[in-house]
């Protein structure tokens, strides 16, 4: 961020301002204000400046202990930052989902089941997407649907939790715990006019436990979906 300032601000440079050079970075700190720096916001920056500290140079230079006194634990950070001194790690990884959601409003109500099972399978099919996308598989998760309190229907939230054996992230299995849930959730006489499936409890592929009553040849189930999801992005859906 700071050497983006420095090269919007100094023509010269044509543009690219390249802080490893360890002259122009002090050059540019010395010059660029102290409340252009991530996390010194308009409060921190005039506490500074009463201590006469205006530049990221002059606090790059602050005892890290004053920096902590007058803006916390982050203000000691920044200046061990400024100072080289990684105080963060990096991120290498992206962390684990912890969910995944697939939810629509109508563009009309849905006043029969049959068109509220379609939709919540095609629902399943994208959240089974998603999932092998991610690596992970579904231990738990809950279909709703619900009225709208705004077109003058009386309010109707209904769901219910997925039965699943095993985790999964099979199109198969959730396609038909989802539409099973669907089924029990349902009520007649209201219009529907929003539904999802949230799948809230994820496990990584890897290592995760297995059912004994589950389907035995996984291998093949796993081929086809990734044949299915192949042709997808090939093809489109």
């Amino acid at each position: 961020k700071l050497a983006n300032w420095a090269a919007k601000h100094h023509p010269e440079l044509g543009g690219v301002c390249d802080f490893t050079d360890d002259d122009l970075r002090a050059a540019m700190m010395a010059q660029i204000p102290v409340a252009e720096l991530w996390g010194v916001g308009r409060a921190s920056a005039a506490k500074l400046a009463r201590v006469g500290v205006t530049t990221v140079a002059g606090l790059r230079d602050m005892p890290p202990p004053l920096a902590r006194q007058l803006l916390t634990v982050v203000g000691e950070r920044i200046v061990h930052e400024l100072n080289g001194t990684a105080c963060l790690a990096l991120e290498t990884a992206p962390p684990q989902r912890k969910g995944i959601a697939v939810t629509r409003s109508f563009g009309r109500p849905i006043v029969t089941l049959e068109e509220m099972g379609e939709a919540i399978a095609l629902y399943a099919t994208r959240a089974a997407e998603k999932l092998r996308r991610h690596g992970v598989a579904a231990v738990t998760g809950q279909v709703f649907m619900h009225t709208s309190a705004f077109n003058g229907d009386p309010w109707c939230h209904a769901g219910r939790t997925l039965s699943l054996l095993e985790p999964t992230n099979d199109t198969h299995d959730l396609v038909r715990a989802a539409t099973r849930a669907a089924e029990l959730a349902w009520r007649d006489g209201f219009r529907f006019v929003k539904a999802g499936i949230v799948l809230t409890e994820l496990v990584p592929i890897e290592g995760m436990q297995r059912s004994l009553l589950a389907a035995i040849d996984r291998d093949r189930r796993d081929r086809l979906m990734q044949a299915l999801d192949d042709v997808n992005r090939r093809h489109g859906r």
